[in-house]
């Protein structure tokens, strides 16, 4: 709770104070956080821009008042109707809430504009580091498990008959009780959600079809050398190697070009897995499948390292910076892949490979 409320408290300075400054020949630029998402807007991109706004202003604010708010109540010994649905929604921002992720884009968009050009961090970005680093505190340290217990204890298994557990809390009811809302979270219980395999299918394809604009067109403008030089994301990488970030680039192709790669490869095979009856390797399945959800929300690097640095980059026909076409191409394969993560059911896989077991022969 502690971490959560200082989160809260350290986004209100983060959005409203200056973020970075830039000066070139006496000349300044200054950003505060909301503005990346107004300066993509404004060369219009308003996807692009719709998506930084929600997963760096908007979303983060939502989720660390819901686990604040929830928290605060158990701590208190107060037990409001509206406990459980709000710490399900806490839970369910907490991978597109992406202060750590936009943290890193920060490093990244600092380490390339120093190298050219005078870049000073003002106190709303010290207090956005401050955040992004007590949210990863506060993921750490909570035990969704015991929380969900402390709102309300979990229920005995019946005697008899079958049963479902509540995929967002895990309470247990009997399979009678399936469709209607769980006691606990409000979430619809429901023993395999429909049609999650054409929807997750549908959804990878739609990433692999933008993946290919996403790598290929250019996606950003920067000033390298005072001179507008256009890059996509491989290019970006090479740059960072040839000015002696090596431990940058390597985070810049692992997170923008390696992981997408893999996300589409590990859904791919999931789903392969399904379509085939599949019985070899399932639990190294559910694992990729498990790493594949957890990993996705950390390729919006890039689009945020523009973020940064496209509002302090505005200074005359010579001197811009600015995002280009496979920006809002490659922030669409994220957010593609992410959706169809959530929307696959890995038990689908299990349930294939049951399906495929021969029955045994009855012999008269």
């Amino acid at each position: 709770m502690a971490c959560s409320a200082s989160v809260l408290l350290l986004l209100i300075p983060a959005n409203l104070l200056p973020f970075l400054t830039t000066s070139i020949f006496g000349v300044s630029r200054q950003s505060i956080l909301a503005s990346s998402a107004g300066a993509m807007w404004t060369d219009g991109w308003p996807l692009l821009a719709l998506m930084i706004g929600l997963f760096v202003v908007v979303l983060p604010l939502l989720r660390f008042a819901l686990l604040t708010a929830v928290l605060g109540c158990l701590r208190m010994g107060v037990r409001p109707h509206w406990l459980g649905r709000g710490f399900r929604w806490a839970n369910f921002l907490q991978q597109w809430a992406m202060l750590d992720v936009f943290l890193v884009g920060l490093w990244v968009a600092y380490a390339r504009l120093s190298a050219t050009i005078s870049v000073e961090v003002g106190v709303g970005a010290i207090c956005f580091i401050a955040a992004a680093a007590l949210s990863l505190a506060a993921r750490a340290t909570l035990n969704q498990g015991h929380i969900w217990r402390l709102i309300a204890p979990d229920s005995d298994p019946p005697a008899s008959g079958a049963v479902c557990s509540c995929l967002a809390c895990d309470f247990t009811v009997p399979a009678t009780h399936e469709g209607l809302p769980c006691p606990r979270c409000g979430d619809r219980i429901c023993a395999r959600e429909k049609d999650t395999l054409g929807r997750t299918i549908a959804l990878t394809l739609a990433g692999i079809l933008l993946y290919i604009p996403a790598n290929i067109l250019p996606i950003a403008t920067l000033p390298i050398g005072l001179h507008p030089t256009q890059y996509n994301i491989l290019q970006g990488v090479i740059d960072l190697g040839q000015a002696g970030l090596f431990g940058l680039a390597l985070l810049v192709f692992t997170a923008s070009f390696a992981i997408p790669m893999l996300k589409l490869v590990g859904l791919g095979y999931c789903v392969m897995s399904v379509l085939r009856r599949s019985r070899r390797r399932l639990i190294l399945k559910t694992r990729i499948y498990r790493i594949v959800e957890e990993i996705g929300r950390w390729s919006m690097v890039d689009p945020f390292v523009i973020a940064c640095f496209v509002p302090v980059m505005q200074y005359n026909a010579v001197i811009f910076g600015r995002a280009e076409s496979a920006a809002p191409a490659f922030a669409c394969v994220v957010v593609v892949t992410m959706i169809a993560a959530r929307a696959f059911d890995p038990r689908l896989m299990w349930d294939a490979a049951l399906s495929a077991i021969p029955a045994p022969r009855r012999f008269a």
